[in-house]
């Protein structure tokens, strides 16, 4: 953003208000229609609009801008000159064509009479070429003359066009000749005698570029499809007989780009410039094909134009204020022959800046009131040197770029504490008003219509095989692999489909995605994939989902989404039993599973892992990948099977064996696999779904543990960037040392430069090797870190998919979410809250950086620790209140944790004690729900603060 900005001197609004303009649809000139006359602008608009004006206007400079300051005085009077700048008179021509004009130029296009100064107009429709004749009639009254549009003749056009170039082709004099490029890359060139032919260039032209003439060499340049620049002379062109006609450029430059915009200028009588405007680089190139200069420009330009001024127009004073004044109409004036001469370039940005070169160097930048499509230079009346710029919707403006600043007020800061209440009330009246304004009835009935069109059905085949993907995976030789299998049934006509099969980053693919164009209809297609463990580690989620995106004739988009678990032998194998570990879970299920006389209730949960009619209440499993280091998680099953105990010595391995185990109670995961069918299916009954209790929270001292290693993974990570970043500093230096020595041709001095050579980059490579073996770390701790599976409330909130990186990892996406539920909603705590600190932004938009000191990787990391270690404290104290409140009132002083007291993987006097308390409590059970939601009641307090949080359908919709 500059400065300064382009001052408002004359404007309007061209009839066709609609994006109906681009680059060629401007053009600045003098029409010669009367003597004196100035600049005028010609525009013409793919709506068929060709509109001339001729804007009109005193010395004192008015400013369009000043009309929105509400000042008296003085500048009264200026914003009634600026309410009364365009006029009626300005207007020369508005007429409606019966085709779209793509191009408009003009020049000498009859031999009629050479000693009339007037030019005619050459308008380019997509199938015929235009010359007109601007003729001016005398007011018979005090109306004044009016002009008029003659045609003078046309040329039809064999194919589509696309631009138009003219000029004295062949050093003719006193006239013109045209040239129309036509869509496909062939010239058609007319001359006035009526004589017209075809020609094709030498290489494919299926995109056609910028043409233009060169008159000082008599060529054309332009740029093929490969990104050339071409020079090709044109009597080797207009040769007749196809026997000694030249086919080849007369010379040819890479620009690796494709030209925006191309013109050509003479910069002395022995030399002509052609100035490109690509995609990321500014060139120019003399007309012998040497290259002056290349300016990578670091924004996106839209168009740009260039112009060339003498010596004499150099000093700075005039041209702070007009920088474009000094500069006369090429069709009128020499270009200059001096040694000063200067090639001036105003390129505007995506952003609205107009930029000001001279050759490479930039000296002015002032911002646009709008982004144009065209840009040109005009003579007005007034105001020599104009900025003349069109907007895509026909907004013509001529400017001028000032020297006086338009300095930004920066508004006051709002230093008012962050409040969570204040922006929780704002965000739930945002979400009713968004919610009101939106008809859920349409989206069912297009995810009907999607359904109906495209059926998508997922499963596993088989059982899992070997791995054959070792060479991929460099796993051990015992892991397996299984076969995912789509069927795409479609019914309509599809322009295009896509499937694409998305897993964790633990989790291989032997094809991630399929695409199809042209889909028949009434057509059945399957295909099979493989799923494989991709790295030592246990996934986050056995969960492989499949993308369905498809585009029907019409153009209307749906995607269908269809989820299946991968079989846990992919990842687990069975193990020896522990019997202590540091962090244990204990599940109470109810109803209790159902008990049969053959086998354990384990044995039926985990029929891959147990033998046939086992008995044992206790499973051990450990990672089929790394499993060697005697990581396990074991189940422990009570013998009344109402309880199940998980314990394991690394919280991270919990997490997949705990998602299996309560899949498996509540009926939503079969033995070898559950589609998301089975699983939406086992909702919709929620009285007969089986309702399984946490009874607390490990210690969070593992967890804390694991995300300070990662913290600590991503610090060496940025340690080592750093080595690398300043060694391969080094070794530019070195090899700028080594080639000067070398061009010095000083072998002794070379043995010295080659050792250091030599050390540097055996320290580079060592780096490097260091930093895929730290980031392959960082991967393994990130696909294997534990997440929030403890409490339902905080499923929907924490266990989400992060692309953890050294840039921006999972601390700092899952900040902002612990803080909110530690400040509000069911878990927040009173008294903690009224004493809180104001909220800190600093800790959730960055980290601690200054100027000199690096940024402190770990600020994210430790309020996240420390935040969370509360939030889980408050969630074990709130369930062990809960439980001791209940005990205290039955009387029966059971604990549902009965695994203490008795050694694994046996649990001898547990059948006993419930004999004993089944006689006890008969009155409790009598007077507990039915509906299998007493095993939640300990998250009463919970649910019932749970209206502080947003009125939504369920947790997980919050909008976090």
């Amino acid at each position: 953003m500059s400065l300064f900005k382009v001052r408002n001197w004359w404007k309007t609004q061209c009839p066709t208000i609609e994006p109906a303009y681009d680059s060629f649809s401007l053009h600045c000139a003098r029409l010669c229609i009367e003597e004196g006359e100035k600049d005028s602008l010609v525009v013409g608009s793919h709506s068929g609009q060709l509109c001339i004006y001729r804007p009109s206007g005193g010395t004192n400079l008015p400013d369009l801008d000043a009309e929105d300051d509400e000042q008296g005085g003085a500048n009264g009077s200026a914003n009634e000159l600026a309410e009364n700048v365009f006029q009626h008179a300005d207007v020369i021509l508005e007429v409606q064509l019966p085709l779209p004009v793509l191009g408009v130029s003009s020049g000498k296009f009859t031999t009629t009479n050479k000693a009339d100064p007037r030019l005619q107009l050459a308008v380019l429709h997509p199938m015929k070429l235009c010359i007109y004749q601007l003729v001016t009639v005398d007011g018979l009254a005090d109306h004044g003359d009016h002009t008029r549009l003659v045609a003078l003749y046309d040329h039809a056009l064999s194919k589509p066009a696309f631009s138009l170039c003219h000029g004295p082709f062949g050093g003719v004099k006193g006239r013109d000749f045209l040239c129309v490029q036509h869509l496909d890359g062939s010239l058609r060139f007319f001359e006035q005698d009526g004589i017209s032919y075809e020609r094709t260039l030498a290489t494919d032209r299926y995109i056609p570029a910028p043409l233009h003439y060169v008159p000082r060499v008599d060529c054309f340049v332009t740029v093929a499809p490969s990104w050339v620049l071409e020079c090709y002379r044109y009597q080797d062109v207009a040769e007749a007989l196809e026997t000694l006609r030249r086919h080849d450029p007369i010379w040819a430059l890479c620009i690796g780009e494709y030209a925006l915009d191309l013109q050509v200028h003479q910069i002395s009588n022995t030399e002509s410039v052609i100035v490109i405007l690509g995609e990321n680089n500014l060139l120019c190139v003399s007309d012998t094909g040497k290259v002056r200069f290349i300016k990578k420009l670091d924004y996106s330009p839209v168009c740009f134009h260039s112009f060339v001024t003498g010596w004499y127009w150099g000093r700075l004073g005039p041209s702070l204020l007009y920088p474009f004044s000094p500069i006369l109409s090429p069709q009128f004036h020499p270009f200059p022959t001096e040694p000063g001469a200067r090639l001036m370039l105003a390129v505007v940005s995506e952003s609205g800046s107009l930029l000001l070169y001279e050759s490479d160097q930039i000296i002015w930048s002032a911002q646009l009131g709008h982004v144009p499509v065209a840009i040109g230079r005009a003579n007005v009346a007034g105001l020599p040197g104009a900025l003349v710029t069109l907007g895509p919707t026909g907004a013509l403006a001529v400017g001028y770029l000032g020297s006086e600043p338009q300095l930004f007020r920066v508004p006051a800061l709002n230093l008012a504490p962050f409040e969570i209440a204040r922006c929780q009330k704002e965000l739930l009246e945002l979400e009713r008003e968004i919610r009101a304004g939106v008809d859920p009835s349409d989206a069912s009935i297009a995810n009907a219509a999607a359904e109906r069109d495209v059926q998508l059905e997922v499963a596993i085949q088989g059982e899992p095989v070997p791995c054959t993907e070792h060479q991929v995976t460099g796993l051990l030789s015992s892991s397996e692999m299984c076969q995912l299998s789509v069927t795409v049934r479609v019914e309509p006509k599809l322009e295009m489909l896509q499937l694409t099969v998305a897993t964790d980053q633990a989790i291989g693919c032997s094809k991630e995605a399929f695409l199809f164009r042209d889909v028949a209809a009434h057509s059945t297609e399957r295909f099979d994939v493989w799923l494989y463990p991709a790295v030592p580690t246990l996934p986050a989620s056995r969960t492989a989902t499949v993308y369905c995106s498809y585009t029907s004739k019409q153009g209307i988009t749906r995607v269908l989404e269809r989820s299946v678990l991968l079989p846990v032998r992919l990842f687990l194998k069975p193990a020896q039993p522990s019997k202590e570990a540091q962090h244990k879970l204990t599940l109470t299920v109810v109803p209790p599973p159902a008990q049969h006389t053959a086998g354990s209730v384990l044995g039926r949960l985990f029929p891959e892992f147990a033998p046939e009619g086992s008995s044992a209440s206790a499973l051990a499993l450990q990672p089929v990948a790394g499993g060697g280091d005697g990581r396990k998680v074991t189940i422990v099953a009570a013998k009344s099977t109402n309880r199940f105990r998980v314990q394991s010595d690394e919280l991270g391995l919990m997490a997949l064996v705990l998602e299996c185990l309560i899949g498996r109670l509540q009926g939503r995961e079969s033995v070898g696999h559950a589609t998301e069918q089975d699983e939406a299916a086992g909702r919709k009954d929620l009285s007969s779904r089986v309702q399984v209790t946490i009874g607390g929270v490990p210690l969070v001292s593992g967890l804390l543990r694991s995300l300070q290693v990662h913290c600590d993974l991503r610090k060496a990570v940025k340690q080592l960037e750093t080595d690398l970043e300043i060694a391969t500093g080094q070794m530019r230096l070195f090899e700028r040392r080594f080639v000067v020595k070398l061009q010095e041709r000083s072998l002794r001095a070379l043995d010295g430069i080659l050792m250091l050579l030599k050390r540097n980059h055996t320290a580079v490579a060592k780096v490097c090797l260091q930093i895929k073996t730290m980031r392959q770390k960082l991967k393994l701790h990130a696909a294997n870190a534990p997440g929030g599976k403890y409490l339902e409330h905080l499923t929907a909130l924490l266990a989400h998919s992060v692309l953890d990186s050294t840039e921006q990892s999972y601390e700092e996406m899952m900040l902002p979410v612990v803080r909110f539920l530690h400040q509000t909603g069911p878990l927040k705590n009173a008294t903690e809250q009224s004493e809180a600190t104001p909220f800190d932004e600093a800790f959730f938009y960055t980290a601690k950086q200054t100027d000199r000191d690096p940024v402190d990787l770990s600020a994210h990391s430790q309020l996240l620790q420390g935040q969370l270690q509360r939030l889980l404290g408050r969630v074990n104290d709130r369930i062990t209140a809960a439980k001791t409140a209940r005990t205290s009132g039955s009387g029966s002083g059971r604990n549902s944790v009965d695994f203490e007291d008795q050694p694994l993987p046996e649990a001898h006097n547990e059948e006993a004690e419930e004999e004993e308390e089944d006689g006890k409590g008969q009155n409790e059970e009598a007077n507990r729900p039915t509906d299998g939601s007493a095993g939640v009641e300990e998250f009463a307090q919970l649910s019932a603060t749970a209206s502080e949080w947003v009125n939504y359908e369920k947790m997980s919709d919050l909008p976090l």
